[in-house]
């Protein structure tokens, strides 16, 4: 004997066949009375209705998770565009002028506390911004 496919099954409840005949086996059986309760719990309208405001809710919720992943996007270019700027700031600078270019360099690894300090604020501010602007 052959084990039926899904769509064999659906056919076979769709013409009212059923579990009534003897070539079906025990294995199919089972199938075809796991489908037969499926279609009948799907034909059930359901109990309560949903509420007046479910899809503007989904839409809300589906526009929300698009802005945050664009927002995502958007923080990463901004921190990789300073690391980028500020690399290709000081390759030009050294190209001008050596000595300029040790000596930012210099100043740059004197003040990276300070630096990454405003670097994080930046982003902060920038994520704090995004969450207040979610919220209203």
């Amino acid at each position: 004997m052959k084990k039926l496919t899904d769509t064999q099954i659906q056919e076979l409840l769709e013409r009212n066949l059923g579990l009534s005949g003897n070539h079906i086996a025990d294995l199919d059986k089972e199938q075809i009375g796991s489908y037969h309760s499926l279609f009948r719990k799907l034909n059930e309208e359901p109990e309560e209705g949903l509420p007046f405001d479910f899809s503007s809710k989904v839409s809300r919720q589906v526009q929300l998770k698009v802005l945050r992943r664009s927002n995502r996007r958007f923080n990463l270019l901004a921190a990789a565009g300073i690391i980028i700027g500020l690399a290709l700031a000081y390759g030009l600078l050294t190209l001008v002028d050596f000595d300029a270019g040790n000596s930012v360099l210099l100043v740059i690894l004197k003040f990276k506390w300070q630096l990454i300090f405003g670097y994080c604020m930046f982003i902060g501010s920038l994520l704090f911004d995004q969450r207040f602007a979610e919220k209203h």
